[in-house]
């Protein structure tokens, strides 16, 4: 009986040894599996990286996560500033082999007809060391780019990109397409009134030029295209065509402030406008109710200075919309001044 007992009592004792030590196993396991994640990153370990610098390769193993860190660890030192790293410092290295290319940065002498320019580069091609030398070259340019410099006094050390001029170049530049205005009148509102209906948007096009050249100095351009890239879209503007405060026989002259603000001194005259019509294209014209005397197209006859109002230019006017058709002593002293065309002196239908 005694043996028995005792015999249970050994099973369960080995039994709680045994539950105490997987336990502690276990609570090891979660411990550093909680510390290697609050860390956030894996330890450095041995990776294969090739390194080419100068156009040696080198293979190494280091312990190292980045670009960066496996350059410090084989003791390479780079010149953030000039030096191209490929892949980039910051990039995360691979379990396989990573190939690390260096370029080292070069002094290159930059050779435009009597102009030179030294840059620091890590470029190689001569594109993309004239780009960051700030020199426009066109494509019928050619560039020759050699090792060393012959004139090591002059340049020192230095390779040498030389860039030899064409007399021709072929040029493409945008310009602007101003965008038609239509313009409609509401008799509705009042003269002086505007409103933007649809805004205009200004188009694009591009010009291809051949450009003669002497000395670097441009002496002639032949347009080879014209090309719209982008329509304009017209503007429409809805402007009033009511009079407000119209000019009357009565008053004789009255002040009159257009739409953009332009104070105008308006006067009538009365005399046969046949001649005048011919400053437009010729035509007849007609006497309207109030004896404003209008064109075919509706608007006033109105005399002004040419140089503010050249012919046949429309502008606003208290009695409405007018066109110029003519001029007069008025202009001088009145440089914009209207004088407009009436039948209220004669009464003759003239």
């Amino acid at each position: 009986m005694k043996d028995r007992m005792r015999y249970t009592w050994n099973h369960r004792w080995q039994m709680m040894v045994c539950l105490a030590v997987t336990c502690s196993v276990v609570g090891c396991i979660v411990m550093v599996g909680y510390v290697s994640a609050r860390s956030g990153r894996q330890a450095p370990h041995d990776r294969l990286v090739a390194v080419v610098d100068r156009g040696i390769e080198r293979t190494v193993y280091v312990k190292a996560q980045t670009v960066r860190q496996a350059l410090q660890a084989v003791h390479i030192a780079i010149d953030e500033a000039h030096d191209q790293v490929r892949p980039s410092l910051d990039t995360l290295l691979s379990d396989s082999t990573t190939t690390i290319t260096i370029t080292r940065a070069q002094m290159v002498t930059v050779v435009d007809g009597s102009r030179r320019t030294k840059i620091f580069t890590a470029s190689r091609t001569p594109q993309q060391i004239v780009r960051q030398a700030g020199l426009m070259v066109y494509k019928e340019d050619t560039m020759t780019m050699s090792r060393y410099l012959a004139d090591v006094g002059l340049d020192g050390p230095s390779a040498l990109l030389t860039i030899i001029r064409s007399p021709q170049r072929t040029v493409t530049s945008e310009e602007s397409v101003a965008f038609p205005v239509e313009t409609i009148r509401d008799k509705s509102r009042f003269i002086g009134d505007k409103q933007i209906k649809q805004a205009g948007q200004i188009g694009v096009r591009t010009i291809t030029y051949t450009v003669s050249v002497e000395n670097g100095v441009e002496v002639s351009r032949k347009i080879l295209s014209s090309i719209v890239i982008k329509q304009p879209v017209k503007q429409i503007e809805v402007v009033g065509a009511k009079p407000k405060n119209p000019l009357t026989k009565a008053k004789g002259a009255h002040v009159f402030t257009d739409s953009k603000g332009v104070a105008h001194r308006e006067t009538y005259y009365d005399l046969p406008m046949n001649v005048a019509m011919g400053n437009c294209g010729g035509g007849s014209y007609t006497i309207r109710e109030d004896g404003a005397k209008v064109d075919k197209d509706g608007y006033i006859l109105v005399a002004a200075n040419y140089n503010n109002y050249p012919r046949c230019s429309v502008v606003e006017t208290s009695m409405g919309p007018g066109k110029i058709y003519d001029t007069g002593g008025f202009a001088v002293r009145h440089p914009h001044g209207f004088d407009l065309a009436t039948d209220w002196t004669k009464a003759d239908g003239r």
